[in-house]
């Protein structure tokens, strides 16, 4: 194995520390020669890194929200609960007494009368849902319509976090270098995009993948063997999507396409 693909090899051991002592010490050593080197083990540490903090910041927001759940929850005091109970009780036995005062009627009159006196003359949503009615009475179609279009585009836009700190980073691979496009684009539906790339060493089909925000997969080139892929949009619906050039199996670069 040459020292490039020894090199390939073992950056990411060296990061997760899965290097033998004399791999290592070969390792730094030729990094103290070689600053792309250097370069390519802080970037992979750095990813690395980064990849956890990500985590980190994943759980702790997990324990923020139950932590605030919890101080959120209403403890009523011991004089509410007593109040409840002596409302609760005051209205069985205004039930009884109505029960008993009927009783030379017939009972199914009885209990109608008993049920238009407990039953609120408000039909439909309880008291504390009368505001959320009024909202949905007022929407003409026209606004309903409306509403939901711009839930619609505010989440075909939402960015993918694991996706995003991978837009515009090149690997170490250099077996292909990629000409267009840039990072990021932004494009009407019905325009072209060009993906075009050059072999710098040995030839290695090329592979061009592009997924939607939620990552599925909108599109699957495989093992091209051309310098250059057009892409039309016109396929594609409007919302934000994430293409992944890759050589062989080794990942070249990432970057996202904003279709309006």
């Amino acid at each position: 194995m040459n020292d490039f693909l020894t090199q390939s090899h073992w950056i990411g051991k060296f990061t997760d520390n899965e290097l033998t002592h004399e791999e290592e010490i070969r390792l730094l050593d030729q990094a103290s020669h070689n600053p792309l080197l250097r370069n390519e083990l802080r970037l992979d540490r750095d990813i690395s890194e980064l990849v956890a903090d990500y985590d980190r910041i994943q759980l702790s927001e997990a324990i923020r929200k139950t932590m605030k759940h919890d101080e959120s929850k209403v403890i009523l005091p011991i004089y509410l609960k007593i109040a409840a109970s002596v409302m609760i009780l005051v209205t069985l036995a205004g039930i009884a007494g109505l029960l008993i005062h009927n009783t030379n009627q017939n009972i199914r009159h009885a209990l109608h009368t008993s049920q238009r006196f407990i039953i609120p003359r408000v039909q439909g949503f309880p008291d504390f849902l009368t505001s959320i009615r009024t909202v949905n009475t007022t929407l003409t179609p026209a606004k309903r319509r409306e509403f939901v279009q711009n839930n619609i585009d505010n989440d075909i836009y939402t960015p993918r976090p694991e996706y995003e700190f991978l837009v515009g980073t090149v690997t170490r691979d250099i077996s292909v270098f990629v000409i267009s496009p840039v990072p990021r684009v932004k494009c009407k539906s019905d325009s072209l995009i060009l993906f075009s790339w050059r072999w710098m060493s040995c030839f290695v089909p090329v592979s061009l993948e592009i997924t939607d925000n939620h990552g599925h997969l909108v599109l699957n080139n495989m093992q091209m063997t051309d310098e250059s892929f057009i892409l039309s949009t016109k396929c594609l619906a409007r919302g934000l999507y994430y293409y992944k050039i890759s050589a062989g199996e080794e990942l070249v670069t990432m970057g996202s396409i904003s279709i309006y």
